[in-house]
């Protein structure tokens, strides 16, 4: 991380250089008077006026509400019925003013299925609003079933609620570099439960409380199609009637509508599609077509050690580097400013590249008699494989007989970070992140296959013992990843063939809600990030919120938002089930609890309760909704367990602890950041050692919970 850090820090004075800085009010100007529907003429984008767009606001406000099916037109060969359809003049625009091409959005059949919803309301800016609005917060999601909620979110075709919390955005209120000023604070509602694919939802909003303590008006275009006044002619008068007919059938009145609006989510197929083309036909090349069947058929990937350094310290036995053979699916050739080359059609898979990848491996054997369990580690934030070789790692592998393996995770290794940062800077480019990130977790069931193969590793003296037997239990792989590593190992996880049990430490998914509450992405004064790359390139902070919703719709292909309903009882195609222990540090300044919470609840987790002690909660009311509690000390299954540093002191000038996390869309500051908590703790390394078996279960080690982690008794402070 340190690294990846000083990388990122050098390239900043080159940021300029990539993004011209004409200076910019920000904000808006003031709106002209309310006029009513626009004409074709006068919306030549095809903007969404029930949002409050009027002719002459440009890009601004023009996709909002989103997501939204009037961004998307009908098409029969989809999975979905639909497909998205972005004009290119309704994309957010650079400081040059240029907007962000739709070409890689408009081969989506649906939106993302971690969606934040978005709208804005004027003159509601405090989340106080929400709760006076009768919303759910984050810390009251279950109020999402009051008869008198302000927001409902309907499945169309049956009417059922989806469980969802509303929240003002204060992202906007972060210093950073991009201009401050009058800024539309947008209306932001999440799924607490990703929606479900190819599923299509109607967003309805009512008694919307502003500031001021008066309710909003709607936009002069909504309030025509709800109370009947738009022209019969409007091709959208016949739309709107039948989703207010649904809502109707739902126990919503049309006439108490502030905003309503439908959208529909992307297939299995169109988000995790290419991963499992490019995943089934490297496989093929090795001559194993079953990927489901848990049996290790064909050939083992090539590979060669390029160095063994013997007895590196007091825990490890040796060190090996080497590089092993992945197909490559990046064109031209793997190079780190490549992406995919696809084939033609909405689902067209990822052509492969006639030249192979050698990706880096680097193992470590610990000095311990017996066989070796494999585990693959996945390093953090544009870290690399060398933090495998962490103290931490070490201390797993020695006192729990683990061979552990690491590749740089490509597409977000150290060497990644220029590539990375030109992305954010031009943010029609995202894809390449995207691509890259997928072959990079291609490397990842290459590196397992080679652990667990008669004929992979085990075919090298390096893994070997004197007498020439294999180091390695070949019985299964494992996977073990933490922060980057706990985010997209939830992807590998969901896609291994080769492991049936994964760990993933301080995780998280969606990365459009990860960064706004990211210590390591949100910039201060004092502080460069990497939002400070993007917020210049995109310095209108009232699109900041639109335009990470936008990038996840394409971020969902490796991230496990479009994953994480699959990772273990529901298995994609041609996979088998996987057991997944999700380990937490409960107010992580890096990855926000909130999103390991959704991520949780969509695989169908369970929790180990109590979560924490009383008093650690702080404002939170019902800081694990929805969460089953686990029961009986041991579950063979899947679950989230949370480790506690408790709360800020100061012992000899010395601070420890930290604050429950924001309820607010901000990074959490306060103390000591938990983020390296639960992999240090020797109660986390237990239960991880515990789980990682062909039959292993979550366990209660240490007395069971809650769990302390960075010497916290549980008392001290609260």
């Amino acid at each position: 991380m340190a690294r990846a850090r000083r990388v990122l820090a050098g390239l900043a004075i080159s940021v300029p250089t990539l993004i011209a800085m004409p200076a910019h009010a920000g904000g808006h100007a003031a709106r002209p008077a309310a006029k009513p529907i626009p004409t074709k003429a006068q919306n030549p984008a095809h903007c969404d006026p029930i949002g409050g767009w009027q002719p002459g606001d440009g890009s601004h406000d023009c996709l909002l509400p989103f997501p939204n099916n009037n961004f998307t037109v009908v098409d029969k060969k989809s999975v979905t019925g639909r497909r998205v359809q972005i004009n290119g003049a309704a994309m957010p625009s650079d400081v040059a003013g240029k907007p962000i091409s739709p070409t890689s959005w408009n081969r989506n059949d649906g939106f993302s299925v971690g969606s934040q919803l978005l709208t804005y309301v004027p003159g509601m800016t405090k989340n106080i609003d929400v709760g006076k609005s009768k919303m759910p917060r984050v810390d009251t999601i279950g109020r999402y079933t009051k008869p008198n909620s302000g927001v409902v979110v309907i499945n169309a075709k049956n009417g059922k609620r989806w469980p969802v919390w509303a929240e003002v955005d204060k992202y906007t209120d972060e210093q950073s570099q991009a201009p401050r000023g009058s800024v539309e604070q947008d209306l932001m509602i999440h799924p607490a439960i990703n929606f479900k694919p190819k599923t299509h939802y109607i967003v309805a909003l009512r008694h919307v409380v502003k500031d001021n303590g008066k309710l909003a008006k709607s936009s002069p275009a909504f309030a025509a199609y709800r109370d009947g006044t738009a022209p019969k002619k409007d091709p959208r008068t016949d739309h709107f009637n039948h989703v207010f007919r649904k809502l109707q059938r739902a126990g919503i009145d049309r006439k108490s509508l502030y905003l309503a609006w439908d959208f529909t989510t992307a297939s299995t197929r169109s988000t995790t599609g290419r991963l499992l083309a490019i995943r089934d036909g490297a496989f093929r090349t090795l001559g194993d077509d079953n990927l489901a069947n848990g049996k290790v058929e064909g050939e083992a990937p090539k590979f060669q050690v390029n160095k063994v350094t013997d007895n590196p310290n007091d825990k490890v036995l040796r060190e090996i580097q080497g590089r092993f053979t992945v197909p490559c699916y990046i064109v031209p050739a793997c190079v780190p400013t490549g992406k995919f080359l696809l084939k033609p059609g909405l689902y067209g898979a990822p052509a492969r590249v006639h030249v192979n990848q050698h990706a880096k491996f680097i193992c470590i054997v610990p000095k311990v008699d017996g066989l070796l369990r494999p585990s693959l580690y996945g390093h953090g934030l544009f870290g690399g494989a060398s933090e495998v070789e962490a103290g931490n790692v070490e201390t797993m592998a020695y006192d729990h007989h683990m061979l552990e393996c690491a590749t740089n995770w490509f597409g977000m290794a150290t060497q990644d970070v220029p590539n990375a940062v030109a992305d954010m800077a031009d943010l029609s480019n995202f894809d390449t992140l995207v691509d890259r990130v997928q072959q990079g977790e291609l490397d990842f069931l290459f590196l397992a296959r080679e652990m667990i193969h008669p004929n992979g590793f085990c075919s090298n003296a390096a893994f070997q013992a004197g007498d020439g037997s294999c180091l390695i239990d070949r019985t299964t792989a494992y996977y073990d990843g933490n922060s980057q590593g706990g985010i997209y190992g939830g992807v590998v996880c969901a896609v291994i063939p080769d492991a049936q049990r994964c760990v993933l430490g301080v995780p998280g998914q969606d990365y459009a809600v990860l960064l706004p509450r990211s210590s390591d992405y949100v910039a201060t004064p004092d502080h460069f990030a990497y939002s400070r790359i993007l917020d210049t390139a995109y310095p209108d902070q009232s699109q900041r919120q639109i335009t990470l919703d936008l990038i996840q719709m394409l971020w969902d292909r490796g991230d496990p938002a479009g994953y994480a309903a699959h990772m273990a009882e529901r298995p994609l195609r041609n996979t088998p089930k996987h057991h997944v222990l999700m380990q937490m540090a409960w107010g992580d300044h890096q990855v926000t609890n909130i999103e390991a919470e959704t991520e949780a609840r969509t695989m169908g987790a369970q929790l180990a309760t109590p979560a924490l002690v009383p008093g650690r909660e702080g404002k939170w009311r019902d800081p694990f909704w929805g969460l089953t509690a686990m029961t009986g000390g041991t579950l063979d299954g899947s679950a989230l367990v949370v480790y506690d540093v408790g709360p800020v002191r100061t012992v000899d000038t010395q601070v420890f602890g930290t604050n429950a996390p924001p309820r607010a869309d901000k990074p959490n500051r306060s103390g000591v950041d938990p983020h390296g908590a639960p992999r240090s703790a020797p109660c986390g390394q237990q239960q991880k050692s515990d789980f990682l078996m062909p039959n292993g279960l979550v366990t209660a080690p240490c007395g069971g919970p809650p769990y302390f982690a960075f010497d916290w008794n549980g008392t001290d402070g609260l």
